[in-house]
């Protein structure tokens, strides 16, 4: 499936980002650098069937847009091997754009350990190899490979805070429905805070049983959103959460707010004080501490707007000497 993209002046005709499945965060370098983004969807069902099929659809595909340089999205590894292939026979140059995360999708099972093998070897051929944190990249170092870190993306977006907002104050929360999120604590605490409204993103299809029927009047389930609809959703809110268990997790969902310049609520890591410094108020995950958090940031939302403006400008800069940098490794 291809997305069409068109944030930047500067078009890089014969550069291509390429998945296995969807990535906003793969859609938005892409935007960003004004190239085109396209991928096969991937069912999490039949995955290891597929992979014999998108192995051969990926080759063909390649042979027909012949690109210069190709951005490959990991995991999954098996992704990995047509590109490499392919750029093994046509010298043209890819880049790894590397999603694993610290106890997650590093050595969660034991093929895992199999896999980081072949990220390795895959990665001291690419062009470079690029991390979304400090703390991966540091782990990986002993690669050997040209490797940096790239942060989840920032954009520079043009748009109205149009979602259909029924009461204010409105808290969003982006979510995923997934056991670390503790979307059970911030439903325990809205019914607490009655005169806010939360609305949770995510595909119902994975809200646990019973969890609507028992949540507060006040918490709307908005279902998965899409592109700019999901944007326009963040801009809509006056502050967003987004939490994790996972101490070494700079979580997308932060960075896609800072897009739209809304304050957050953040989980008390040390990733992401260092990556989150201004703009947001952090909580323990805990029911009554998310609670005092959504209530400080609604006391305090114009200083935090001011904030995340400053932080927005920072990471944007930052973010351009980056993509620089990519340019300037495959030329």
């Amino acid at each position: 499936m291809t997305r069409k993209t068109k944030e930047t002046k500067e078009t890089r005709k014969r550069w291509l980002f390429l998945g296995w499945s969807y990535s906003r965060r793969s859609e938005d370098i892409a935007i960003i650098m004004g190239i085109e983004y396209f991928y096969f969807p991937l069912s999490q069902r039949i995955r290891f069937f597929q992979f014999p099929l998108l192995f051969i659809k990926t080759l063909l595909f390649l042979s027909k847009k012949r690109p210069e340089v190709i951005f490959i999205q990991h995991p999954p590894v098996h992704a990995i091997l047509p590109v490499f292939l392919y750029c093994l026979f046509t010298k043209t140059q890819f880049i790894i754009d590397s999603h694993i995360i610290p106890g997650t999708t590093i050595t969660e099972k034991p093929h895992h350990h199999i896999y980081l093998l072949l990220h390795r070897f895959y990665s001291y051929y690419a062009a470079v190899t690029l991390f979304h944190s400090d703390v991966i990249l540091k782990r990986f170092k002993r690669w050997r490979c040209r490797c940096m870190v790239l942060e989840n993306p920032v954009r520079n977006l043009e748009i109205k805070g149009n979602f259909p907002v029924r009461e204010r104050p409105a808290v969003g929360m982006v979510s995923s429905f997934s056991p670390d999120e503790h979307i059970l604590d911030v439903i325990e605490s809205a019914k607490k805070l009655k005169d806010v409204y939360f609305y949770i993103t995510g595909k119902k299809n994975k809200i646990p049983p019973g969890l609507v029927k028992s949540a507060a009047e006040n918490i709307c389930f908005t279902g998965y959103i899409k592109g700019d609809d999901y944007y326009e959703f963040l801009k809509s809110m006056d502050t967003v959460i987004v939490l994790t268990d996972r101490e070494e997790s700079a979580l997308l969902g932060a960075y896609e707010t800072i897009s739209c310049g809304t304050p957050l609520v953040l989980s008390d890591t040390w990733i992401m004080r260092y990556y989150f410094p201004i703009g947001a108020i952090f909580v323990e995950n805990r029911k009554e501490a998310i609670g005092k958090g959504i209530r400080k940031a609604l006391e305090e939302n114009e200083k935090l707007r001011r904030e995340m403006r400053e932080l927005k400008g920072e990471k944007i800069e930052k973010q351009a000497e980056n993509f620089l940098r990519i340019k300037n490794l495959t030329s």
